[in-house]
């Protein structure tokens, strides 16, 4: 192999290592410092969930056949925080920028489910 198509392949690699580039995650796509949430019919796992106050990560997993959502609600029942919805397969990372300690509930608003039970505890420290 010629000197030129070695630099021409080593150029090629690196063009393709900055367009890969982002967040960095770990070994399930989750970026580092996230806690994933694995989103199923009709429930999350997990159910109870401590982070510390301030910015906040979800990787939000939806492994089940429907699509769902992430609210999470203060103890008044005010919804503070809300993700997008994730399609069945897909993942989200869903970021809030400020949380403050506390405790408060996160449940899927998609019509039906929380009623069926998906619906966990956040503590906030």
């Amino acid at each position: 192999m010629t000197a030129a198509i070695r630099v021409a392949l080593v150029a090629v690699l690196l063009a393709a290592m900055v367009a890969c580039g982002g967040p960095p995650t770990s070994s399930n796509g989750a970026p580092s410092g996230s806690t994933t949430v694995m989103q199923m019919d009709f429930q999350f796992k997990p159910k109870a969930i401590t982070v510390p106050a301030g910015k906040v990560v979800f990787f939000l997993d939806n492994s089940g056949p429907s699509a769902h959502d992430m609210v999470i609600a203060d103890s008044t029942g005010k919804s503070v925080a809300r993700s997008s919805l994730v399609q069945s397969g897909d993942t989200f990372t869903f970021t809030i920028e400020n949380l403050p300690a506390g405790s408060y509930v996160f449940y899927c608003d998609v019509p039906g489910h929380r009623a069926a039970g998906m619906e966990g505890t956040l503590t906030v420290t």
